[in-house]
């Protein structure tokens, strides 16, 4: 190869030296050939492609303008194409370039292009360019005007440069690619672009939006489009939409902002303004993937309901699958029932920092089987099942019956494999709304806030996660089928229950814990086991208990356990020394129900002047029950609980609220146990 590019030069070499170069424009806008972005295409093009396929470095290289057959590589076949450029050789090659000039009511064609190739036709400021063959060209739009189009009619690549457009149809979209052309559009450095559409069309055309393309669209450049879709979408394209280093900004969009089959973010930012009901910022079809860049967004719409089928305003909708590896998402979400993220299929995160807001409600309405139902606002809900493996959540949702993070089904937090290099992702999620149904009379609540929601499986293997509720019926963490905490650090401070499952929750590793304003620490339906980790529940109030397990299957198989609740625990089995206090209606022991234990101390197991642990006590009840387990304590043996202020000199940490292996300031004696297997 390297001989071939040395003949192909040398051949053209005393052609070259007679050319005079091209200009991209009067403006120096980069063109398709113009390798070294210096404004021109001549024989400095050529020679920087050579050095590249030579693999010698060049000081400046635009791969994309190299690319100029569009085939995504550089080799000798684009080498021909510049240098058919600058001979301003007709074969089938070579590249036109038309430039047009908008100026209020007229508009000016100019630039260096073949008339048989591609032509343009102009009626008053609407434009009309048409490609004749197969040949890639550019089309520089430049100027200003309150009632134009740009209708672009071709099979071929093109490349579309934006440089300081100012166009507002009164009749169509703002500019159109109707037939299948993959086109590139470039907004220059430091450029501002801005389009709108007509809110009607006077002929139907089949665009559906401001900026409309058939076939699939890139962005590229750093400089800005400022979009307004008043009749459907922004942004649509047929197929796929790329956003590779531009500023997009979606003022108002009735339908979507941005509609297409796949939506990939590398590089850029996008601002996404939502007004309307049901609306949607960023819609995909297939698949949603963010890479890089920036995505800020605000949703004002609330939802629509057509006979009990309810449609909710979503900032990035996707009906496939989404992912997100890096780049910057901060959205907001004020309508009824908004969604700042609702994925169909399958959502992963492996990167990237979210900051996600919702203050719209939830309320009640009758769905399609004639039936009352409700829903609810969440800042991301996923049908099918949710890959969290790094990156930084925070979600914040304050209407009734808020939600964090939902999975419709498979709920996966931290990574089984770690390979070292990628962290465990932090995740900070807080309610502040209550349920929207509640009947105290029968203890009925539905719609209420959830912190993260699995319906089928929820599994922690690592990650550093925080979940706050404040609202009547809020809970911290619920699976509807089975949990599993492998590792990572949890922490739920919440209204109702910290966390709850419908049929075991199963923790063999990290570090949990749980404090209930309103209800238990831990709750389950089916069975709690604990064979690892560390885990400390507390309830404050009510008859209700640190660990709730349906009849009392609650097994202790290792770990460290701290339950301090204002209901007994029951512990079915264990296979290490453990201690729970009964519940003694009888008087038969020194107390009659439960410990007298002090607010706001701590409460310490301690054998011979030594703490083993100690918990602080959140409990607001006048007598508390204690669960405790550890690998410190020997069976049958006697241990004192004991209350005082926190530790000073712990040895091991959990929190501020959890402390083992240490020796407090001070203390005051409340009962000696006995710890033993059950």
């Amino acid at each position: 190869m390297k001989a071939l590019v040395r003949n192909i030069v040398c051949c053209s070499c005393l052609l070259l030296l007679s050319i005079v170069s091209i200009n991209a424009s009067a403006d120096n806008v980069s063109l398709i050939g113009d390798v070294n972005d210096d404004g021109f295409v001549n024989v400095s093009d050529i020679v920087c492609v050579v050095n590249h396929i030579l693999g010698k470095t060049n000081d400046v290289f635009s791969f994309d303008r190299a690319d100029v057959n569009g085939d995504r590589k550089v080799n000798v076949s684009d080498l021909v194409c510049i240098i058919n450029i600058v001979m301003d050789n007709t074969n089938d090659t070579s590249t036109d370039t038309i430039k047009v000039v908008y100026q209020g009511e007229t508009v000016s064609i100019e630039g260096n292009f073949n008339k048989k190739r591609l032509n343009a036709s102009v009626n008053a400021a609407n434009v009309k360019v048409a490609s004749l063959g197969k040949h890639p060209y550019v089309c520089l739009v430049e100027g200003e005007s309150l009632d134009g189009s740009l209708v672009v009619d071709a099979d071929t690549t093109c490349t579309l440069i934006l440089n300081g457009l100012q166009l507002t149809s009164q009749q169509s979209a703002a500019v159109s690619f109707p037939k299948k052309q993959k086109v590139n559009v470039e907004l220059p450095k430091g450029s501002q672009n801005i389009l709108a559409d007509a809110s009607f069309r006077v002929e139907e055309d089949g665009t559906n939006a401001c900026l409309y393309c058939k076939s699939s669209l890139t962005f590229t450049g750093k400089g800005t489009l400022t979009v307004s879709g008043k009749y459907g979408h922004g942004i649509a394209s047929s197929k796929n939409i790329t956003v590779d280093g531009s500023n997009l900004i979606i003022a108002d969009a009735i339908k979507n902002g941005i509609h297409c089959d796949k939506f990939t973010l590398k590089k850029g930012q996008i601002d996404l303004h939502l007004q309307n009901e049901a609306s949607k910022g960023i819609k995909a079809k297939e698949e949603l993937v963010i890479k890089g860049g920036t995505i800020k967004g605000d949703a004002m719409g609330g939802i629509t309901n057509e006979d009990g089928d309810l449609s909710y305003s979503s900032l990035l909708k996707s009906d496939g699958t989404m992912s997100v590896s890096d780049g910057t998402i901060a959205l907001k979400s004020s309508g009824e029932g908004g969604r700042c993220i609702s994925v169909d299929g399958n959502m992963e995160i492996t990167g990237g920092s979210m900051s996600l807001e919702c203050y719209g409600d939830g309320g009640k309405y009758t769905n399609e089987d004639g039936e009352e139902d409700y829903y609810t606002p969440k800042c991301i809900t996923v049908d099918d099942s949710v890959f969290i493996k790094s990156g930084d959540i925070t979600c914040l949702s304050t209407g009734l019956g808020g939600k964090g993070i939902v999975a419709g089904q498979f709920l996966a937090i931290g990574s089984e494999e770690k390979d070292g290099e990628t962290e465990d992702p932090r995740i900070r999620v807080g309610t502040k709304g209550e349920c929207i149904i509640n009947n105290v009379d029968e203890d009925l609540r539905f719609g209420c806030p959830k912190g993260i929601k699995a319906d089928s499986t929820l599994v922690i293997y690592g990650g550093n996660i925080a979940v706050t509720t404040g609202g009547m019926g809020g809970e911290g963490v619920e699976c509807n089928g089975i949990m599993y905490i492998k590792g990572g650090t949890l922490e739920c401070n919440t209204y109702d229950d910290g966390i709850n499952v419908g049929k075991s929750i199963d923790i063999s590793g990290g570090r949990v814990y749980c404090c209930s304003v309103d209800n238990d620490g831990i709750d389950s339906n089916g069975s709690i086991i604990i064979s690892g980790g560390i885990v400390a529940s507390v309830n404050q109030k009510k008859p209700n208990e640190s660990f709730d397990s349906e009849k009392g299957q609650f097994s202790l198989f290792g770990g460290i356990v701290f339950g301090i609740g204002s209901g007994a625990v029951k512990v079915k089995t264990s296979s290490y020394p453990c201690y729970s206090t009964p519940f003694d209606r009888y008087g038969v022991g020194p107390w009659d129900r439960g410990l007298i234990l002090t607010e706001g101390k701590y409460v310490y197991v301690k054998k011979n002047e030594k703490v083993i642990m100690a918990l602080r006590n959140d409990n607001k009840a006048s007598r508390s029950f204690v669960t405790i387990s550890s690998p410190s304590f020997i069976e049958n043996d006697y241990y004192t609980i004991s209350e005082g202020d926190c530790p000073v000199d712990a040895s091991h940490v959990l929190w501020d609220k959890l402390y083992f292996d240490c020796s407090p300031n001070n203390e005051y004696p409340i009962v000696e146990i006995q710890v033993q297997t059950y």
